[in-house]
């Protein structure tokens, strides 16, 4: 089974795949788990083994005829209602051979009241031969009357020896890979996207200097850093994500601080922001 090519979660693993074994696996299911955990990865793998496939490749490329995968759209992720009613399109009509069928929504804190509306009949009267995969970073932002008629399964990050153990078969530099866990804990995904970009290593390392420069009050220093980013909104949220998760793993009451500063300004990136007067007010606000 490919699930358990996983790395980690060897319970919620174990007891999905029992379901599929024993014909009882429930039509709706939620997979919650902090970004870089694989939360998309670890449905896609699933979905595999529920169909009977022996590769994820055709379904993440979309070209699975038993398995749709819907996405949210633009810059606020929103999964558009139409997208949904196509769903229930599909699914009313009974696949001829039987097969068995799944929907996966990425990200399903994105719904909004008209397609979580539109999904709940489905989830409500659900047909035997599809199962609803629904996936999110953010639990608390699902709506209840969505989280009520799924069962609810919690990733949690693998242990310290099989993340090593993970790079190690990849043959991943082990100290930089010990730096990065100092840093994102035992996220593979976000260690992955570090060791796997020279790029996105770079914005990290960004974050590391404006930490420092936070903790010596540099105004100057962290708006200079911030700069780099002006004309790039995707690096710099990236940025400001690193920045809270090395706040997050040096806790002291300025960084407590800092992470609700980096919270209201995530917030406001994700509005029509001036960007240059957003970062301006940033470096003011995170360095006090």
């Amino acid at each position: 089974m490919l699930l358990n090519s996983f790395t980690g979660n060897r319970n919620i693993k174990e007891s999905l795949l029992t379901a599929i074994n024993t014909n009882r696996l429930a039509h709706g299911l939620l997979l919650a788990g902090e970004k870089g955990l694989g939360v998309n990865h670890f449905a896609h793998l699933l979905a595999a083994d529920i169909i009977g496939a022996d590769s994820i490749d055709a379904i993440t490329a979309g070209k699975n005829p038993l398995v749709q995968i819907i996405r949210g759209e633009g810059a606020s992720g929103m999964i558009r209602v139409d997208k949904i009613r196509r769903i229930n399109d599909n699914v009313n009509f009974s696949s001829i051979s039987g097969e068995k069928r799944v929907v996966i929504i990425e990200n399903c804190e994105n719904f909004n009241a008209n397609s979580a509306n539109a999904l709940l009949k489905n989830l409500e009267e659900p047909k035997n031969d599809t199962t609803y995969i629904l996936t999110t970073n953010n639990p608390r932002a699902i709506l209840a009357t969505i989280r009520s008629r799924c069962a609810v399964f919690t990733l949690g990050a693998p242990s310290k020896q099989e993340v090593v153990a993970y790079f190690a078969k990849k043959g991943s530099d082990m100290a930089t890979m010990d730096s990065l866990m100092a840093i994102y804990g035992e996220n593979i995904g976000k260690i992955a996207n570090a060791l796997g970009s020279e790029k996105r290593y770079g914005i990290l390392q960004n974050a590391v200097a404006v930490f420092n420069m936070i903790q010596a009050g540099d105004t100057y220093g962290i708006a200079k850093t911030c700069y780099i980013y002006n004309r790039a909104k995707d690096d710099f949220r990236l940025f400001l994500g690193d920045l809270r998760d090395i706040c997050h793993r040096n806790l002291s009451p300025k960084s407590i601080a800092a992470i609700n500063v980096i919270q209201k300004y995530t917030e406001i990136l994700a509005t029509n922001v001036n960007l240059n007067l957003a970062m301006e007010n940033f470096a003011v606000e995170i360095s006090r």
